[in-house]
């Protein structure tokens, strides 16, 4: 059974239109020549044009030092409506006006998926278990080649839909707010799982070795991505109920 709903047509428009009314806060994500980057905004209400819809960018901070996404591309938004995180694929139409403005035309989803918030809880993995990860710094152009000299290894601490983190010996030149390949298979004999995640936080631990936070980013934008999403909420439930047969 998929981890993911997709919502009915009549229940989705009434859940795009209520978010509208209530310009309810989103957060978009883009796969640029840097890597992903995400920008905090929220839905415009009013007037909106023909099968698409406005949102405005909250917070500079979220663009700075970086190309805004262009008309065409793909962009994939997340947002909350009670304890279930919604969530779609779209493309930016265009700017209303100037670009610095943060106003944004963006096409109206055909389909909005909705995963319930318990998926965002942290799992560990079962004890006595190991689970490796090898990462390294991805881009749009690198067509997910990596240069043996550049990948670094780590050990999964914690895992959930959104992200998760790891434990490495060594934390030098792993820069904070870039995108990382990330591969590791949480479950012996299963297949690895390959996905994008952006290094948000860096933590000092015990003898000189370091934590490192990395948030998932982009599995709305395709179906690939939403069925790996579905894997990581299988493996993130699994970890779970390995913990509570511990109870005794």
């Amino acid at each position: 059974m998929s981890a993911t709903q997709t919502i009915a047509r009549e229940r989705h428009d009434q859940i795009l239109d209520d978010a509208i009314s209530d310009e309810r806060q989103l957060v978009l994500t883009h796969n640029s020549a840097e890597g992903w980057r995400t920008y905090k905004a929220a839905f415009v209400s009013g007037q909106a044009p023909a099968k698409g819809l406005f949102v405005k960018l909250i917070g500079a901070e979220d663009r700075a030092g970086g190309k805004l996404p262009i008309p065409g591309d793909v962009l994939g938004v997340t947002f909350r409506i009670g304890n279930k995180k919604c969530m779609f694929s779209t493309g930016l139409v265009s700017f209303q006006g100037r670009a610095e403005d943060s106003i944004w035309a963006i096409r109206r989803p055909e389909q909005l998926q909705q995963l319930q918030r318990r998926a965002y809880e942290r799992a560990v993995p079962p004890r006595d278990s190991v689970v490796a990860v090898r990462f390294w710094r991805e881009g749009a152009a690198d067509h997910g080649s990596a240069d043996a000299r550049n990948v670094r290894y780590g050990q999964l601490e914690d895992i959930s839909a959104g992200g998760m983190r790891i434990k490495v010996a060594d934390s030098k030149e792993v820069q904070i707010d870039q995108t990382y390949r990330c591969v590791f298979s949480p479950r012996p004999g299963k297949p690895s799982l390959v996905l994008d995640a952006v290094l948000r936080h860096r933590e000092a631990v015990d003898h000189g070795r370091a934590s490192l936070g990395f948030q998932f980013v982009g599995m709305e934008t395709t179906q690939e991505g939403l069925r790996l999403l579905d894997r990581i909420v299988r493996i993130v439930n699994h970890f779970q109920r390995s913990h509570a047969g511990d109870v005794s």
